[in-house]
Formats: C-alpha cells, sequence, structure tokens
C-alpha cells in the first residue's frame, strides 16, 4: 500500500524536478511485456528516471550500496518495473469501474507535460522522449488517483478498524504550543562546554527559571537569553504535535500544565530548557473520524491495486537489459553538501530532532 503512494507521489512530483542522469538516448525498443500490454524503452526510462529521483533522496551514495545481495541499481529497475504495474493495474481497474478522465483533466495532462518539456530540456534529450510520452507518464498518474478514489467510495470500513485507525492516529492531532528559552551546553565546533563553563550555563538557566516562574515575560525572556536562533526572534514559541521534538522536551510540553512554566529546567543534548505550555489541544474527534475513515478508504483502493499489478506477468525483453543507470559524481557532491549543511541546521534548532 505505501508502496502506491510513493508511485502516485513520485509521478505527480515529476514536474518539479529539473535534473536527470540515465543512460543513453530511448529508442522504440521494447522493454518489456506487462499481462500483454508492451511497455516502450522510451516510457520505461520515465519510470526510471522517477524511481533513481526517490533513491536518490535516501543517500548520495545509493548506488554504491547493496540490499539483499542486489544490486541498489538492479532493485531501482525492478521498482520502476512495479510502477509501470500498478499503472496497467489502474488502467484495467478504470476500464471496470467505468473511470475516464475529464477534457479538463486532459487538457491539464497536455500542459504539464509540455510545461515539463520546456523547462526540462537536458531530461528530454538524455531520454529522447516526445511529448505523448510525458503525456502518457501523468496520465497514469491521474489515473491511479482516479481509481482510488473510485473504489474507495465503494468501501465502508467497520466499527472495529475505524476505532483502530482513530486511536493509532488520534496522538498526530495533538498539538502543543509553547514558549521557551534555551541555555546551550555546547560550543561552538559543538562539543561539551568545560566544566566552569557548563557549571555557569546551568546557574544561568536556573536563574532564568526563576524569573519565569515568578511571573516574567516568557517571550521576552527568550529573546533577552535564549540561545535557540530557530526560535528567539519569535519569542521561543513552537507549535508541534508528538513525534517532532527531543524526549525531554516533548514529555514537558505534553505533560505540563497550561499555562504554567513547568517547574524544573528540562536538561537535553542541546542545554537547559525552561518552558512554559501556552496551549494544548486534543483535535476535534469529528475531523479525526473522518480523516480515519478517509485514510481506510484509501488503504482498501490501494491495496486493491497492489494485488492486481503483483498478480501480472512480466516479460522482460533484451533492451531491458542494456539499460543503466548513470550516475554523475557532481550531482553526488552536491547531494553531500546539502546533506551536511541539513545537519547544520537541525543543531541551530535545539528543540527539535529529525524523524526522518
Amino acid at each position: 500500500m505505501k508502496r502506491v503512494k510513493k508511485i502516485l507521489a513520485g509521478i505527480l512530483a515529476a514536474t518539479m524536478i529539473t535534473t536527470l542522469f540515465i543512460g543513453c538516448s530511448a529508442t522504440n525498443n521494447i522493454v518489456a511485456t506487462i499481462s500483454s500490454e508492451k511497455v516502450s524503452e522510451s516510457l520505461y526510462r520515465i519510470y526510471l528516471w522517477s524511481t533513481q529521483q526517490e533513491f536518490e533522496s535516501l543517500t548520495p551514495n545509493i548506488w554504491d550500496m547493496e540490499l539483499e545481495g542486489k544490486k541498489t541499481e538492479d532493485i531501482a529497475k525492478e521498482r520502476a518495473l512495479d510502477s509501470i504495474k500498478v499503472s496497467l493495474a489502474a488502467k484495467q481497474k478504470a476500464k471496470e469501474l467505468g473511470v475516464e478522465l475529464s477534457s479538463d483533466e486532459k487538457s491539464s495532462i497536455k500542459e504539464s507535460a509540455k510545461t515539463f518539456i520546456d523547462k526540462n530540456g537536458e531530461v528530454v534529450k538524455t531520454l529522447n522522449v516526445k511529448q505523448k510520452d510525458v503525456e502518457e507518464f501523468f496520465t497514469y498518474g491521474t489515473l491511479i488517483k482516479r481509481v482510488i478514489e473510485k473504489i474507495s467510495e465503494s468501501y465502508i470500513p467497520n466499527e472495529e478498524e475505524l476505532k483502530a485507525e482513530i486511536e493509532s492516529s488520534r496522538a498526530t492531532y495533538e498539538t502543543v504550543t509553547v514558549k521557551h528559552v534555551l541555555i546551550g551546553n555546547k560550543d561552538e565546533g559543538g562539543a561539551n562546554l568545560p566544566e566552569d563553563k557548563a557549571k555557569e550555563a546551568k546557574t544561568l538557566a536556573e536563574d532564568i527559571l526563576k524569573k519565569a516562574l515568578a511571573g516574567e515575560d516568557m517571550a521576552e525572556l527568550a529573546k533577552t537569553y535564549s540561545q535557540d536562533p530557530g526560535s528567539k526572534d519569535s519569542g521561543g514559541e513552537y507549535t508541534f504535535t508528538r513525534g517532532k521534538m527531543v524526549p525531554e522536551f516533548e514529555e514537558a510540553a505534553f505533560t505540563g500544565e497550561v499555562g504554567k512554566v513547568y517547574p524544573k529546567l528540562v536538561e537535553t543534548s542541546y542545554g537547559y530548557h525552561i518552558i512554559k505550555v501556552e496551549t494544548h489541544t486534543m483535535g476535534d474527534e469529528a475531523q479525526i473520524k473522518k480523516d480515519s475513515e478517509s485514510r481506510i478508504k484509501q488503504k482498501f483502493a490501494e491495496n486493491e491495486l497492489t494485488e492486481l499489478s503483483g498478480a501480472m506477468k512480466v516479460e522482460k525483453a533484451e533492451a531491458y537489459n542494456n539499460i543503466h543507470i548513470i550516475r554523475n559524481d557532481a550531482k553526488d557532491a552536491e547531494n553531500k553538501d546539502s546533506d551536511t549543511e541539513a545537519k547544520d541546521i537541525s543543531t541551530e534548532t535545539p528543540a527539535q530532532e529529525n524523524k526522518q
């Protein structure tokens, strides 16, 4: 089911991606036959390109790795075929359900394909694809979405699965807003402060906690003392759901009394936090139920497409074996720089923990 979501996301996000590093120019060769449907090399390369973007977003050195004894390139190629299988399953299901794209949807697809070609000259040149190939790619993306919507309409969740979904998702609707002050326990290089400096930091944090407990304005205290660049200028304010902050910070925020300063210093790997809980909401029950029903319906529809595509027979042609992902060292270096930058940014928002 998650796979269908990723396939759909990759297809719909394609217009936003502007770089490509896949193989030689495509021809009209047949790459594979899937349940009597012949897959052209040009269409397959578009799916492989979309899959490559997904893989490279995970780690810059993805193509140096093996998973369960398989090269990641081979896995990516199989994943692209899986994506096409889901697309063909949606096409088959659309015929059964009488789902047809509207004239507006067809016009939007043509416009999206034209925009893609205009903005991605390098992609088009490398793949040697035509607008009709891109249109076919986007058509499948729209068709998957429409078929999932149609199948979803016919499914009614039972009380047991609805209750389970509501309970499993309830925490994602629980939100707190806090104001906080951070006094760091690290130097500029990220190393622990010397013992004397660490003691000074804790003493300062304790003094600020006393000021906050005595009723001084938390926003002003944050602007004056906080060493958290991610919230200092906004008066130390964060609004977040569970799972977004480091555990110690989250625990204090979600258990603290609304309108009051948490009575103790909260120590995390970033330093000492003084926290005041401004609001704590549990989420609207009607909305939680509505969203839960929608998710169950969508999971049911996605599962039906997954099962249908899984039953499809695939026969690979020789052209399939001749297609390879071409790595680009400049792109890999750029990704490494971006990864380093992301880590630097995470240290500049001390309360937040990367849950990716």
